[in-house]
């Protein structure tokens, strides 16, 4: 019986030990990383096909080639990229229009509810948001 006690004892001590260790450590998340950059994005594309261009063990000739496909293929998607842009724009403007016309819909009442919903979603997204580390998303058409 004593030695049952001993070792519930010991085992008690380790384990407030370990807890009070634990404690006085810093558990602390780190910061979030900085917001990319434009150079720092370049730098890590760079990274990526150069660890890949090694991996292939490619020539010099091969690396230069590879990278004038890159331009080239960038070149091209430039316009389609600036072409979503403006989609995106035009989308925007029609779901403004659209909660515009929704908010006319209500009455003051639901209106007051209404805001308040927005609110809390808006409060949620970015506690969620902050929580994972992510830039801020920009505001949305029915803000």
């Amino acid at each position: 019986m004593k030695k049952l006690y001993l070792a519930l004892l010991c085992a008690t001590a380790l384990t407030c030990g370990a807890n009070m260790a634990y404690a006085q450590e810093d558990n602390t998340m780190p910061p979030p990383p900085p917001h990319h950059s434009e150079q720092n994005i370049q730098k890590h594309h760079e990274k990526i096909e150069n660890k890949l261009a090694d991996d292939l063990k490619l020539t010099d000739e091969q690396r230069s080639k590879a990278k004038e496909l890159r331009k080239a293929s960038r070149e091209k998607i430039k316009p389609l990229i600036d072409e979503m842009k403006a989609l995106r724009k035009k989308m925007d403007e029609i779901r403004k229009e659209n909660m515009t016309a929704f908010e006319e819909l209500l009455t003051p009442e639901q209106k007051e509810t209404f805001e308040k919903i927005k609110a809390e979603r808006k409060a949620k997204h970015e506690k969620m948001m902050k929580k994972h580390h992510h830039r801020p998303m920009p505001p949305m058409p029915m803000e």
